[in-house]
């Protein structure tokens, strides 16, 4: 859906959106009291992880082949380090903050703290869509005023790459690193806790040494992509994923 959203409207527009629509429920936490709701609260939050769509498309669109890769790459790596960095500084200083704030007691601390980080998104979400670009020569609706750029069918631009073969290749390829991943950065901290008697603070630091990986090995793979596509084109990008 983000895809040819993308496609259409650019990617600032959508990433605006789903980054002050994923801050609302992100607010809410403090009033889960079910696993049931809690399962509920993490899918309408999970929504957030859309992001990296734009993201990469957004990338994509400002630099270009030559360095397009080591530009993916970084950019993807910062975003996953935003995973890392999430389990350190909400885990091992908001958290005991917090704490402190209410005179010890956890679970107040736990249920007000992510409020900052649905603050912090939101307020990104109104930056982005007032001070950014959809492309290098500009937002995506007057380009299209001014006859620069082609209007394009979202449902069109879907039907494309659902029906393209390599999609599904990359599908699911990517849902087997990725999803692997994912999975590491919603279960290491409590692992940690459980296994080896960590408190929540040190378990959440060591957690997010997972994350901080990805900054120097995405980056280290966009760049031996674009050096594969310098000597062979995509084919070298090919053998370098391989």
């Amino acid at each position: 859906v983000l895809g040819p959203a993308c496609d259409k409207w650019g990617a600032r527009i959508p990433m605006a959106f789903i980054l002050c629509a994923a801050s609302i429920p992100t607010a809410c936490t403090g009033f889960v009291n079910t696993s049931v709701g809690l399962s509920i609260l993490r899918l309408f939050i999970g929504i957030a992880g859309g992001t990296f769509v734009m993201c990469q498309y957004w990338t994509s669109r400002m630099f270009c082949k030559e360095v397009v890769g080591t530009a993916n790459a970084l950019v993807g790596g910062w975003g996953n380090l935003g995973g890392g960095v999430t389990q350190l500084v909400m885990g091992s200083a908001l958290f005991p903050l917090f704490k402190v704030i209410y005179d010890g007691d956890a679970e107040k601390a736990w249920r007000t703290v992510c409020v900052i980080p649905a603050v912090v998104g939101f307020g990104t979400g109104i930056m982005i869509y007032f001070i950014s670009d959809d492309a290098p020569k500009g937002n995506y609706k007057e380009l299209k005023q001014h006859g620069v750029m082609a209007e394009v069918s979202a449902a069109a631009s879907f039907r494309s790459g659902a029906c393209n073969l390599n999609t599904w290749f990359m599908f699911i390829q990517y849902a087997c690193c990725f999803g692997v991943e994912l999975t590491m950065n919603n279960a290491a901290a409590l692992y940690f806790k459980d296994e080896f008697d960590q408190t929540t603070e040190s378990a959440a630091a060591i957690a997010s040494i997972f994350g901080w990986m990805n900054l120097f090995a995405r980056g280290l793979g966009g760049y031996l992509s674009d050096k594969g596509n310098a000597f062979a084109g995509m084919r070298g990008r090919l053998w370098a994923q391989t």
